[in-house]
């Protein structure tokens, strides 16, 4: 299939800080690396994701990332030749966690920035808190439009936004076949609500047909009826946009009844998701920001990816990619503010200009911290039992614009 391409121009306060379940450590780079000489005040980054609850899975590789880069970025000497500290909480995917131990974070340890969250609904929580209290809040895998909303000022989101999401699927669907019949089938969380309304919008400008719409309630476990009655709708494709071991469960239910692996298309590509799909899922599709079987790894990335696998025992997704580049998004930030001061730290990442070290894709942010749109859809073409090979079926980028983002989702 021949890539395609469009273009448009197109109340919370700090007083009493709760008492936190959430565990609360720094991080400890891996292995010893010669470290260039640094000194000073360490700079302290508070680091909330999912380490427990039903996105674990989201946020432990998130963490995983982010340890990688800050090793190499100790050995080379921190941000500013002063240490570059990752203060890490659980918010147990629970948002009133998330929000208390940002408060605790933000009162206590007077952190420059958070980052962290990879679960939209948690992101959306610290979002409140961050720009009531101007704390600048960097999201690395968290896609919801909302997060960067006219008006807002001190987050900035590094993934693509959810909606786009739908708008790309509905691309590469038209593109795989015209006409084509499409069942969605959904959980119920602030990413797939929104990925599924960009769908609703441009499915109908494609001429793809939507012929079964399933909407999950969170927490819901087997989708024997559901994929039943997707079946009997007969689609060309069906999109799924659940989660973890859910959409492991849907994936083979709908295996079982005769759908087709190449008719399955999965909203984005984790690598532990992936592989619990087994050998059985080959020829099946997924939706993704960088996969270890793109020809635009850069040098740097392709390390990323054999340390990772040599350390971890798989290869790295998405989310561990975005994670381990959030890392140097804010190293370059308070490299350029000159200081590690909040106000100097947003304007530097509202005039950042640079490319992710691990695939050379542009980072620079818009008036309201969303980044440039742009995704892959891959093809499972092999499985083992700690890997996959995929190749790539469609590429597309456009410009946030081109989406009402912010009418399809509140």
């Amino acid at each position: 299939m021949t890539a395609g391409t469009t273009r448009k121009n197109g109340i919370l306060n700090k007083s009493a800080v709760p008492a936190l379940a959430a565990a609360c450590l720094t991080l400890a780079p891996f292995g010893a690396a010669p470290v260039k000489a640094q000194s000073g005040e360490p700079i302290t980054i508070g680091f909330i994701s999912e380490l427990s609850g039903p996105y674990s899975f989201f946020g432990t590789a998130c963490r995983q990332g982010l340890e990688f880069a800050e090793k190499k970025i100790a050995a080379e000497g921190g941000a500013l030749h002063r240490p570059l500290n990752f203060k890490i909480m659980d918010d147990q995917t629970n948002p009133a966690q998330a929000v208390a131990a940002a408060r605790s974070l933000d009162v206590q340890d007077n952190v420059l920035a958070l980052t962290g969250p990879t679960s939209s609904d948690i992101a959306l929580a610290i979002y409140g808190y961050a720009e009531q209290n101007k704390v600048p809040f960097v999201v690395p895998v968290a896609a919801f439009a909302q997060l960067t909303k006219p008006g807002t000022k001190y987050t900035f989101r590094v993934e693509p936004d959810a909606v786009g999401w739908g708008y790309a699927a509905a691309k590469f669907i038209a593109a795989s076949k015209p006409g084509a019949k499409l069942a969605l089938m959904y959980s119920d969380n602030a990413l797939a609500r929104a990925i599924t309304a960009g769908i609703k919008y441009q499915a109908p400008k494609e001429n793809v047909s939507i012929v079964a719409d399933i909407l999950f309630p969170q927490g819901s476990n087997d989708a024997t009826v559901q994929a039943a009655q997707v079946v009997a709708t007969k689609p060309d494709f069906v999109y799924l946009a659940t989660v973890g071991a859910f959409d492991v469960t849907t994936t083979n239910q709908l295996l079982d009844l005769g759908v087709k692996p190449e008719q399955i298309i999965h909203n984005v590509g984790q690598t532990t998701t992936l592989l619990g799909y087994g050998p059985r899922s080959i020829g099946s599709n997924y939706g993704t920001f960088f996969d270890a079987n793109l020809d635009n790894v850069t040098p740097e990335g392709r390390k990323f990816i054999d340390d990772f696998v040599q350390q971890v025992g798989r290869i790295p997704s998405y989310s561990e990619n975005y994670c381990y580049n959030t890392a140097y998004i804010i190293k370059a930030a308070i490299e350029k503010a000159g200081a590690a001061d909040r106000a100097k730290f947003r304007d530097a990442m509202s005039s950042l200009n640079m490319v992710e070290p691990t695939s050379g894709v542009p980072i620079s942010f818009d008036q309201n911290g969303a980044r440039k749109e742009y995704m892959y859809y891959m093809q499972v073409t092999g499985m083992q039992p700690k890997s996959y090979t995929a190749k790539k079926q469609f590429y597309i980028e456009w410009a946030p614009e081109t989406l009402p983002v912010y009418d399809l989702v509140k």
